[in-house]
Order: C-alpha cells, then structure tokens, then sequence
C-alpha cells in the first residue's frame, strides 16, 4: 500500500505539464519517477483521447510489480479487470489496456498492426530500440501521449542519443529527478546512496 507524501515541485510540475507527445521521466533511483509516471497515467485514463492504451515493461511481471500493483492499489478492486491475464489485456478505470513486456526483439511484432491512444513505459531504456520505435509508430490516435520513466544509462544509449537529446523531436519534455525530489526518503538513505553513485 501506497504512504502519500507531498508531491516535490519537479513532480508538480510534470503532473501539471506532461502534455506533450513524448514524455520523459529520468534519473537516479528512488527519485519518485514511477509513481509521478503512474499517477500522470491515471489521469490520461480518464481525459485522454478514446482508444486502447498499452503499458510495456521489461517483462510481464516486472510490469506488474514496479507499476500495475501500486495502480491497482490507487484505484481499488472495483475499477480494474484482467480481461485476459495472460494476454495481457485489462480493463482499468473502465479503458482497455494492452500489457506486455519487451525483453527482446520479438516483443516488436506484438505491436504491429495496433493503434493506441496512448501508452506507458517503464524502464524504457531496457527495451531493444526497434520495440520502443514500432511504438511510438502505433500512437497514431489524434492527441495519444506516451510517458516513459527510466533511470540513467549511458550517454551513448539508443534512447538518450534518438529521444531525450535529439533537437529534431520538439513536441517532447523531458524532466530530470534526482533523489532530492522525493521527498519521502529518510535522508541517512539519501546520503548512504549519493555516496554509491555518481
């Protein structure tokens, strides 16, 4: 279960300004980009444009534990329904949703052919470039926003080098959260991890 700190005013103001086609959530662990990604997305459920979603992760079941179980938490037992679990399809907040995962090359095909409306993706940058690509190729409903959360890799990365710093996408934002931006973190936790990573 959910404890509810304060949003952080990084949060706040991606909550208040994701509203481009292409939105991004990156930086250190802990740093709250997840549960701000799942909380934009239920938002978009409820005023986004009408048609199927999809929500991708690294695997089905990383989907579930990193996202999907929090989500359900937030929107309780009556307003979510695995129509069929095992094909990922899910009826949330009265929208179908398409879950998967894309751990190689091959999670591509399950893409072709759809349209979406919208999509979420966790840990984008664990996806082969060629899944993320097909993707956002099927986010052809007028007005489909696509949120991505996913912590730092290299700077040499498919994602950052053709998306985050890439002048030729304009209708993008990005943000970038540290861990000072969560404010729900013991600061000794905060401390014990700055001196970890760089």
């Amino acid at each position: 279960m959910i404890k509810w700190q304060p949003f952080s005013p990084k949060a706040l103001d991606f909550l208040a300004n994701s509203d481009a086609r292409l939105n991004i959530l990156h930086g250190s662990v802990r740093s709250s980009k997840t549960i701000n990604c799942s909380v934009r997305w239920l938002v978009y459920l409820q005023n986004g444009p009408q048609g199927d979603l999809c929500m991708v992760g690294k695997t089905a079941a990383t989907l579930q534990r990193n996202v999907l179980n929090d989500i359900f938490d937030i929107v309780g037992p009556k307003n979510f329904k695995w129509v069929n679990k095992q094909q990922g399809e899910l009826i949330l907040l009265s929208r179908r949703v398409y879950c998967f995962g894309a751990n190689n090359e091959d999670a591509e095909s399950k893409l072709r052919g759809a349209t979406f409306a919208g999509a979420y993706c966790d840990e984008v940058t664990l996806y082969p470039q060629s899944v993320f690509n097909q993707l956002m190729s099927r986010l052809s409903v007028k007005g489909a926003q696509c949120f991505c959360n996913t912590n730092p890799d290299s700077p040499y990365h498919w994602f950052y080098v053709d998306y985050i710093t890439n002048p030729k996408i304009d209708n993008k934002k990005v943000w970038h959260f540290t861990m000072d931006d969560n404010p729900s973190l013991n600061p000794d936790y905060v401390r014990d991890l700055k001196q970890m990573y760089s």
